[in-house]
């Protein structure tokens, strides 16, 4: 049964004329989101990721191929970011929506069980976690959050230049969308010591870019 036009995904939630990046864009929910905007008919979709391979299947398992462009990225790197800024800006010259959605879950070690699990079988798990491996989600999860919006900031105020960036200018603001957890609201962790926490800080860099970044009318 064809679906009624005013009720048809495409006009309701309409993203036409829109250029997006979406960080982590290969998997998951990343490539979810890239499929709904290139669908809803945004003009080009951006998937970056560390997997070149994983990124270009992706692409290519979407209906509207030619949209999504698929781009290697190291989110904890600020040379690779501004690789990718420098890529996005020949190629459009401006941004409408950024997606911080790549993460990692980290090492697991699971939760100790009220009077069975001995404290130092518990914590001798906990110290075998490598400093580096612990750190490492942070820089993912919430570190990188904040350095792809610093990165992309002139593209998105680029964006807002250009009159909200869809099809005849709607006026819509460029806009930052971060993907975070339950987890990091989440006191009783099962496993992820670390993705708990890094998902809190996540949640917290995106309290203060919404309060920062209407300055330049960017939310």
């Amino acid at each position: 049964m064809t679906t009624p036009g005013p009720l048809n995904p495409e006009n309701l939630f309409s993203v036409k004329g829109v250029v997006a990046l979406i960080t982590g864009g290969g998997t998951g929910i990343g490539l979810m989101m890239a499929r709904a905007l290139a669908h809803a008919g945004a003009a080009r979709v951006y998937i970056v990721g560390r997997r070149v391979d994983v990124l270009q299947a992706a692409a290519a398992s979407i209906a509207r191929p030619s949209v999504v462009v698929p781009l290697y990225c190291d989110v904890t790197s600020k040379v690779s970011l501004e690789s990718v800024v420098s890529v996005v800006e020949t190629d459009v010259g401006h941004l409408d929506l950024l997606v911080c959605n790549a993460g990692v879950g980290g090492p697991q070690v699971r939760a100790p069980v009220p009077g069975v699990t001995p404290l130092d079988e518990w914590r001798d798990a906990q110290m075998a976690v490598r400093v580096e491996e612990f750190n490492g989600v942070f820089a993912v999860n919430s570190t990188s959050v904040w350095f792809t919006a610093m990165a992309f900031l002139k593209l998105l105020d680029a964006g807002n230049r250009k009159g909200g960036g869809a099809a005849g200018g709607d006026g819509v603001s460029s806009q930052v969308v971060v993907t975070s957890s339950i987890a990091g609201f989440n006191k009783a962790a099962p496993g992820g010591w670390a993705y708990g926490p890094s998902k809190a800080a996540a949640t917290h860099i995106a309290k203060m870019l919404s309060v920062v970044l209407p300055t330049w009318g960017i939310r």
